[in-house]
């Protein structure tokens, strides 16, 4: 929903309103338990006399997935400045262009809560901090450059010239006949190890749905690669999505498969069924843990 500027005697922006909760139940073997959470979001947004738009936001989060029910106020770290088909944005929490070919995964955070997981995944160290990013559109492409001067920075304050962990990164996303196309590179530096992350992601409108494939490469810390396709569809009213990933990082290898349904109710409100399956190398099995693991419950948005 959308507050009215003008009822504040002074504001001089358009400010929106958005909240989310949901409900669930989650299983991971004989560890069974209720997750629940909820956040609001705020939009801030006004218009300079040349038509140039300036944006930020903020948010309030409890978060439905965390074992200690982790709350959260977020936002206010970055800027963005938009004019001519052209965005630049600035501040404390600038992201790199990783895990653009990281495809395979299907279900929310809530399913994946007490996964082991693969072992190990591609990536970069770090991926986001005190920087730059500038997108804009190019023949028919859109094309964003990213530098992170500290991806360490405090909460309000950022090294620029200073700093031992720096990031910079490029993402273009195109189309090439009936297939969407998208390619990122990253990098992560430090004064122990440089990271490299090269991702590519193809959708392609297939049999009532659509088909997402990816695939990414990493070097340094996290030296492997990793492939994933997606199928996303209608059935009616409800949506699948089905969801495979496989990584070879280091000596591990490991194998991921998701699947997702979800039925709206109307008003915001959905039910969903989600399950997270892991096989090969996993992470730590544990007695509150699962190679298996499922979520069903309610999401509503307000």
């Amino acid at each position: 929903s959308a507050l009215t500027a003008g009822i504040f005697t002074t504001a001089q922006a358009d400010i929106t309103v958005s909240g989310s909760s949901v409900i669930a139940y989650q299983s991971a073997d004989s560890n069974n338990n209720s997750a629940h959470g909820g956040s609001v979001s705020f939009g801030l947004s006004t218009t300079t006399d040349s038509g140039m738009t300036v944006s930020s936001g903020a948010g309030i989060t409890l978060s439905a997935s965390s074992a200690a029910a982790a709350k959260a106020i977020s936002g206010f770290q970055n800027i963005t400045f938009a004019t001519g088909g052209t965005s630049i944005t600035v501040g404390n929490d600038v992201g790199l262009p990783d895990g653009v070919g990281d495809v395979g995964g299907a279900v929310g955070d809530i399913a994946a809560l007490n996964n082991n997981g693969m072992s190990k995944t591609v990536g970069i160290t770090d991926d986001e901090g005190t920087g730059v990013s500038v997108t804009t559109s190019f023949g028919g492409a859109t094309v964003g450059l990213y530098y992170v001067a500290d991806s360490s920075p405090a909460t309000t304050t950022g090294d620029i010239d200073g700093a031992t962990d720096t990031g910079t990164g490029a993402k273009i996303s195109t189309t090439v006949g009936d297939l969407g196309v998208t390619v990122g590179y990253a990098t992560h530096s430090d004064t122990s190890i440089d990271d490299t992350e090269t991702g590519i992601a193809v959708t392609y409108a297939a049999m009532g749905g659509t088909l997402t494939a990816g695939y990414e490469t990493s070097t340094g810390t996290k030296d492997g690669n990793q492939f994933g396709i997606k199928y996303a569809m209608s059935l009616d009213a409800a949506s699948v999505t089905i969801g495979y990933s496989s990584a070879e990082v280091g000596s591990k290898s490991g194998n991921q498969t998701d699947v997702a349904v979800s039925y709206p109710l109307g008003g915001g409100v959905s039910v969903f069924a989600e399950m997270r399956s892991v096989s090969g190398d996993t992470g730590t099995d544990t007695s509150s843990t699962s190679n298996s693991t499922m979520a069903i419950g309610t999401s509503i948005a307000f």
